[in-house]
């Protein structure tokens, strides 16, 4: 993972709404993604487990919202939820959301997001998605 310097100290707030943000664009909310994605926005998934190939390739807003727009095609009926309060580290400029998606027949899986934020924007994303819901 790179360390990227921030200009400006994440808050806590902030770094909720960016969540919030990130979440919503998952559930097929594409409006301004420029708003809260960096130009050079990258995400990489530690895997993929309904195709089994890793998908780095994706750059800036416009790419991650064709992403996320191909998959809900292929996936109709999806519903992201951010499961819990995400841990902010202002200093690092980074958030951590843990997240479940319910499919359309109702199977739930969970997932676990890192953002790192620059200038108030995430500039990149680490996800890790599960297999199942994560138990209580």
């Amino acid at each position: 993972m790179t360390t990227t310097q921030q200009t400006s100290a994440l808050t806590p707030a902030a770094g909720t709404a960016l969540c919030d943000r990130w979440t919503a664009l998952w559930n097929g909310d594409f409006g301004d993604p420029e708003a809260f994605l960096a130009p050079g926005f990258r995400i990489r998934f530690a895997n993929d487990p309904d195709r089994g190939a890793v998908t780095d390739e994706v750059h800036g807003p416009a790419g991650m919202v064709g992403l996320v727009s191909a998959f809900r095609e292929e996936r109709p009926g999806l519903s992201f939820t951010v499961d819990g309060p995400p841990t902010v580290d202002g200093e690092l400029g980074r958030v951590a959301c843990s997240w479940y998606v319910t499919l359309a027949d109702g199977t739930q899986k969970s997932g676990i997001d890192l953002l790192e934020v620059v200038d108030g924007r995430i500039s990149a994303v680490w996800s890790v998605t599960g297999l199942r819901r994560f138990a209580d």
